[in-house]
């Protein structure tokens, strides 16, 4: 008799000290095998799809691999499943609506992947603001809109925070909805009355970024000739201070830039953060490492200047654990601190969501509002009070449009076929869209080298040193 069951594409074998992890990418499930026969068990289990026998385990352990999802019925189309989990998170994700207030900003940081221009927008764009709010609203129905003030520096445009804000809100609620937001901010041009700017504008989540040390963040996050402050004041210091006033009333993610060049400055800046207490404030610093890369195409030079990903990891294993038990660590591949099957979009997936440039186009995604060609439409220039019209402009951007649109990981060449599918959904689409290999490709090792560790920690297990899966336990 033939049998009914098949193991499934997306289980992962973590030996650990005490035995084996079996993963399900899947569906997030682990289950722990030790004794003589638990390696030989759990490797059967992850050689690709293939049929077993029900008769070959005992019953109790068969409805445990058939609960989580590591041996499905031999009808079971998995792929079909990821796509239909896919599609649903693109409709279900919250609405987020990233402004971009300006293009210009008072720091000359040499990486920087924005093009700055006196584009900003102003009080008269307001109304229409409000309006892809409403449209955004009424049509997915959802209950709750997030504003995310972003730029340049957004807050070198604050009047028009201050109006645009107001109105958002009076908008929310009226319509009976929750509203709330987030800046993304340089730290030098804040308002001195922090916790009221924090509670008018309903501020959840500030993120302040930091180049080490002062010495090495004031060298690379210079202010500008025309910006320069008269009292000397340094970026660091404004920086720091605001750090210092934001932890009382919101959280605060200190985003620390790493290459090779101020590697060093890593461990003193925790302890650095450390004396000023950051990590025991009422809103506790979550600290994020993050690699100076190409985020897009005008920074592609950063290429013969970043970290390897080899590199960048063992940064990370030095932080995590410098940190551990003392502050969350957050790493932007994994937010929950463990590779859960997702179920939610970047906001340039997510169909309900958009970006406003300064230069009042639209545009999926917030690494794209320094470049116009990759717009998929704009604010009408009249008509206050109507729903706004995505107008298509010549050229590349039509068909952006049509391309975020029909995005499918599950149906790309490579995605299709690989076992991270539904922990990874691909990656940045935005690397796909610019066809960055070299991007694509640190994705997968990201996930070959991190996510055994990723299972062991989430399930207070140490994973065998040195352990990472192969390129052919992901394509199979």
């Amino acid at each position: 008799m033939k049998s009914r069951f098949v193991t499934s594409r997306y289980n992962f074998l973590v030996p650990v000290e005490d035995g084996v992890l079996l993963y399900s990418a899947k569906t997030g499930a682990v289950l722990r095998f030790t004794g003589i026969d638990a390696g030989r068990l759990a490797r059967n289990l992850c050689l690709g799809p293939h049929a077993v026998s029900k008769d070959s385990f005992p019953p109790e352990t068969f409805q445990q691999l058939r609960q989580g999802g590591f041996v499905i019925s031999k009808s079971t189309n998995e792929l079909q499943i990821i796509r239909r989990r896919f599609k649903r998170a693109r409709n279900d994700t919250p609405i987020v609506l990233t402004l971009t207030t300006t293009m210009d900003c008072n720091l000359g940081c040499y990486y920087c992947y924005e093009e700055r221009s006196p584009d900003r927008l102003q009080f008269q764009d307001v109304d229409q603001i409000v309006e892809i709010a409403r449209e955004r609203v009424s049509r997915s129905g959802k209950r709750g809109i997030h504003i995310d003030w972003y730029g340049g520096e957004p807050l070198m445009n604050i009047d028009f925070i201050e109006a645009a804000s107001k109105a958002l809100q009076a908008f929310c609620k009226e319509a009976g909805i929750a509203y709330a937001s987030s800046v993304i901010s340089n730290g030098t041009c804040w308002p001195n009355d922090v916790g009221a700017f924090i509670e008018r504008h309903r501020i959840l989540q500030v993120q302040i970024s930091f180049d080490g040390l002062r010495n090495n963040h004031n060298r690379r996050r210079r202010f500008r000739r025309n910006y320069r402050p008269e009292d000397g004041a340094s970026s660091f210091d404004n920086a720091v201070e605001l750090v210092d006033k934001l932890l009382y009333h919101t959280h605060v993610d200190l985003r620390l830039n790493v290459d090779r060049e101020n590697q060093q400055d890593v461990l003193p800046f925790i302890d650095f953060a450390r004396a000023r207490a950051w990590f025991e404030r009422p809103f506790p610093a979550v600290l994020q490492p993050a690699r100076l890369s190409s985020y897009s195409e005008h920074s592609s030079f950063m290429r013969y200047s970043e970290l390897s990903l080899e590199e960048y990891d063992e940064i990370r294993a030095i932080v995590r654990a410098e940190m551990k038990g003392e502050a969350l660590v957050e790493e932007s591949e994994t937010p929950d601190g463990f590779p859960y099957p997702k179920t939610s979009v970047c906001a340039a997936l997510a169909n309900d969501s958009v970006v406003v440039g300064a230069d009042r186009r639209y545009y999926r995604c917030g690494l794209q509002a320094a470049e116009p060609h990759r717009s998929v439409g704009s604010i009408p220039a009249s008509s206050r009070r109507q729903l706004p019209v995505i107008h298509a402009g010549a050229g590349q951007t039509e068909s952006d449009e049509k391309w975020w649109v029909q995005f499918d990981p599950t149906t790309l060449p490579n995605c299709s076929r690989c076992s991270f599918l539904p922990v990874c959904w691909g990656g940045c689409p935005k690397k796909h869209l610019e066809q960055d290999t070299h991007a694509i490709s640190e994705q997968s090792v990201f996930c070959r080298h991190n996510l055994p560790r990723l299972v062991a920690e989430g399930v207070g297990a140490t994973r065998q040193t040195g352990f990472v899966f192969t390129e052919a336990d992901q394509f199979r």
